[in-house]
């Protein structure tokens, strides 16, 4: 059972999701079966198929498929519980299942790993599933793991390549040498066979290999599309020649992340490969396998292992040519920003400069006006004491004063200009008169700047 290794939590975490992981539906079962020596893939559907099926005393491999990756697993539970019987899938199995139901969004993308198990001879596999299982006369050998590989869809999107998860489930009785193999979801280039064989892991290799099909080819989209960024900016140009903005570093930034998510599932499958290899020594050493056999099995993981260097290889490369553009970009949006930058300082020196000869102008224009207010100043002073000294003049003008002969002439009958004596009565009235005149004119200037809306505009323009 799971409590008895410490996966308590794992299996209670299982039960919670056990509705987003199978199907309800039975009639919609659809579990691949495949016998040694049958190269024939049968399709079934029913429980009772399946009991029949497996009843078969040979090695076996079960494939359960998922419409796609973010759909659940095409079987019931009731129809899984049967697998788990048959193939006495361990509890560990579960850290790659939870991961492989219904999803609305990209989520546990990343986790991978590997377990082995091991039950000797006389004692009962704590590690099953299943409740219940008898003891075996055989000692048990048990390995699982999960490997995310990369596959082409047929959607009409920009990135044509689609990351896969897959699990494997393998047991092997050393009694009978009989392997029972469960397949979740395999790559597209797995051959559905099962092949008699010396070695009884020797089906590991086919699925690895599949697994790695189409590396070569993901990782050469990605020097395609950073070629295509290169020319870019490979050829000398002025800045602002090079049609680089901000959404060509949010592309990059796009690949940098793939190439990273890639570079992490190469790394982890390089562990997945350690421990493949620890445990088929392990179980060569068991059964006494051939040399030859065993030795062959390494060097094939061994060849698995070097191709798979070889990519995380070339995505350290393509990390570091990502890197290269990125600051290459930096650079390019750095000195035109600069460029933009003394343009505008350059502009804005132009504008102070038209303004600051605006600003002279209007300090003339000031001085001027200054000027033409203070000779109208002086003018409206002359006037305020001219018109009413005019306006008094030529109201007595025509008495005070006259020309004619004199009163007092005793010779010739000159002629002369005569002013009467009460001519001061002119001269008060007309100062009093320009007094008054002037007393107004303070009085109505001061009462217009005593209205409140005057006050207003005041304030306003004062700092």
């Amino acid at each position: 059972m799971a409590h008895q290794h410490g996966l308590g939590h794992l299996w209670r975490n299982f039960e919670s999701k056990i509705p987003g992981l199978f199907i309800d539906d039975a009639t919609e079962n659809r579990i691949g079966v495949v016998k040694a020596g049958r190269d024939q893939l049968h399709w079934l559907s029913t429980l009772e198929e399946l009991c029949t099926t497996l009843r078969e005393g040979m090695s076996t491999l079960l494939i359960l498929n998922r419409y796609n990756s973010w759909s659940r697993i095409d079987i019931t539970i009731q129809a899984f519980s049967v697998v788990c019987h048959f193939a006495e899938i361990t509890p560990f199995f579960l850290h790659f299942l939870v991961g492989m139901g219904r999803k609305f969004s990209s989520k546990d993308e990343d986790f991978m790993s590997c377990y082995s198990t091991f039950a000797s001879e006389n004692t009962p596999p704590v590690s099953s599933l299943s409740s219940g299982m008898e003891t075996h006369s055989n000692s048990l050998w048990g390995i699982c793991y999960n490997i995310r590989h990369f596959e082409q869809h047929t959607r009409d999107l920009e990135d044509p390549w689609s990351c896969r998860q897959s699990a494997l489930h393998h047991t092997f009785v050393a009694g009978s040498k009989q392997s029972t193999w469960v397949v979740i979801q395999p790559p597209e280039a797995f051959e559905l066979t099962v092949g008699s064989t010396q070695h009884p892991m020797s089906l590991h290799l086919r699925y690895l290999h599949a697994g790695l099909a189409n590396w070569r080819e993901y990782l050469d989209s990605f020097a395609q599309r950073l070629k295509l960024l290169n020319q870019q900016i490979a050829i000398p140009n002025p800045y602002e020649n090079f049609k680089i903005n901000f959404s060509h570093e949010q592309h990059l930034h796009h690949l940098r992340g793939k190439l990273h998510h890639a570079r992490s599932i190469l790394t982890n499958m390089m562990n997945t490969f350690g421990i493949i290899a620890e445990h088929e020594s392990a179980v060569a050493q068991e059964q006494s396998l051939c040399p030859a056999v065993h030795h062959e099995f390494q060097r094939e993981l061994r060849n698995l292992s070097r191709e798979v260097d070889n990519y995380i290889e070339t995505s350290h490369k393509f990390l570091r040519m990502a890197d290269d553009l990125k600051s290459m970009y930096d650079n390019i949006l750095t000195f035109h920003g600069q460029e933009t930058q003394h343009d505008t300082s350059l502009k804005l020196a132009q504008l102070a400069q038209v303004d600051a000869a605006g600003n002279r102008d209007m300090a003339v224009l000031a001085d001027l006006t200054y000027k033409d207010s203070r000779s109208m100043r002086i003018a409206t002073a002359i006037a305020m004491f001219y018109l009413p000294v005019n306006l008094v003049m030529s109201f007595f003008s025509s008495t005070l004063v006259w020309y004619g002969p004199a009163v007092d002439a005793t010779e010739n009958d000159s002629s002369r200009m005569q002013v009467r004596s009460e001519v001061w009565i002119a001269t008060v009235a007309a100062v009093v008169l320009a007094i008054s005149t002037a007393c107004w004119s303070w009085w109505w200037n001061w009462k217009e700047q005593r209205k409140p809306d005057k006050k207003a505009f005041q304030k306003n323009t004062n700092p």
